[in-house]
C-alpha cells in the first residue's frame, strides 16, 4: 500500500503545524529529510532538509512503529512551526521522496481497514472534527471510545441466541420441546425491538446536539426580526430600515450559547404582496419555518 502524507492541522497561521506520514515506507522517507534515526514513541528534535540540502525547519518528529499506531502502519509525524509556507514545504519534500498526498479521510480509512477502529468510530472521528457544540463533542467522544460498537455487538449476540433457539425449534420440531420455547423467542425479539426503538428515538433527540439547532425568525414586516438577529449576534448582520420588505432573502449566522450551536435565520416579513421577488423571499421564509401553505383557489393566491 502506498505511503501517504498530509497536513493534519487547519490552514492558517499558528504556533504549530503537523504533517502526518503513513505507510510501509514512512520511516525511510522521513529519514531522507531528517538525516537521523528515530526511536518509536519518542519526540526527537530534528532539522528538516530539502533535496538540495537546504534547511526547511527545525521540528519535533515522532515515529509510531506498526502496528502500534492510529492507522496500524508506520507513522511519522512532524510538528513544525505553524504557518502556510513551512508546512507546505515539508509536505512537498515528502511527496518528492516517494509519498503521495492523502485523500480526504484516508488515514481513518486505513485505520478501519487495519482493524484499529470500527465503522462507528470512523464516523465519530469525522463528526467530532465538525461539531461545534460541547454536548455533541461529549456524545461523539463516547462513540469514539467504542460505546456504539459495544452496543451493536451486544445486539448481535442476542440475535445469534435467538437464531439458535429457532434452529432448535425447527430441527427438533417432533421432539418433546418445552411449550415456552416459542414464547421465549417472541419475548426476546420484542425486547430487542423495544431497545432499538428506544435507541432510535434517543438518537433523533440528540441529532441537534451534533448538527446544532436551526431557529427561523418569522413574522410580519417591521416587527424587529432583523434587529433581533443583530442584537443576538452583537453586530449589524442584517440591514434594518422602516421600509417594509427590506429583507428579501434569508440571512443566517451561527452563535454558540452555553456550548450549543444555534443557527438563527432572519426571513422576509410575511404579508400579501404583488412584488415577485418579495414573494420568493416569503416562500423561503415559510420553508425555513417548515410552514406548509395550501392553495385556496385557482387564481394562484395562497
Amino acid at each position: 500500500m502506498e505511503t501517504i502524507a498530509a497536513i493534519a492541522t487547519p490552514n492558517g497561521v499558528g504556533a504549530i503545524s503537523i504533517i502526518r506520514l503513513s505507510g510501509k515506507n514512512a520511516y525511510s522517507i522521513a529519514k531522507k529529510i531528517i538525516k537521523k534515526n528515530l526511536s518509536p514513541r519518542v519526540a526527537t528534535l530534528a532539522k528538516l532538509y530539502d533535496s538540495n540540502e537546504e534547511l526547511i525547519d527545525i521540528a519535533l518528529c515522532i515515529y509510531f512503529k506498526a502496528p502500534n499506531s492510529f492507522t496500524g502502519e508506520d507513522i511519522v509525524e512532524f510538528q513544525c512551526h505553524g504557518g502556510v509556507v513551512v508546512s507546505r514545504l515539508v509536505l512537498e519534500e515528502l511527496l518528492k521522496q516517494g509519498a503521495r498526498i492523502a485523500y480526504p479521510g484516508e488515514f481513518s480509512k486505513r485505520a478501519f481497514l487495519n482493524g484499529k477502529i470500527d465503522a462507528a468510530q470512523a464516523e465519530a472521528i469525522a463528526k467530532l472534527i465538525e461539531t461545534r457544540s460541547r454536548e455533541g463533542a461529549k456524545l461523539l467522544s463516547r462513540q469514539l471510545d467504542g460505546e456504539l460498537g459495544k452496543f451493536v455487538e451486544n445486539i448481535r449476540e442476542k440475535l445469534i441466541e435467538i437464531m439458535a433457539y429457532c434452529e432448535v425449534f425447527i430441527d427438533y420440531a417432533e421432539e418433546d420441546l418445552p411449550d415456552s420455547l416459542g414464547y421465549e423467542i417472541d419475548q426476546r425479539l420484542n425486547n430487542i425491538n423495544k431497545l432499538l426503538n428506544h435507541t432510535l428515538q434517543a438518537s433523533k433527540r440528540r441529532e441537534c446536539m451534533l448538527n446544532g439547532y436551526k431557529v427561523a425568525i418569522v413574522g410580519k414586516p417591521n416587527v424587529g426580526k432583523s434587529s433581533f438577529l443583530n442584537r443576538l449576534l452583537n453586530y449589524d448582520r442584517a440591514i434594518v430600515s422602516d421600509i417594509a420588505g427590506t429583507t428579501r432573502d434569508t440571512i443566517e449566522d451561527v452563535i454558540n450559547i452555553e456550548g450549543m450551536q444555534f443557527r438563527f435565520i432572519d426571513t422576509a416579513g410575511l404579508r400579501d404582496t404583488k412584488d415577485t421577488i418579495e414573494k420568493i423571499g416569503i416562500q423561503k421564509a415559510l420553508e425555513k419555518a417548515d410552514i406548509k401553505v395550501i392553495s385556496t383557489g385557482s387564481n394562484g393566491n395562497e
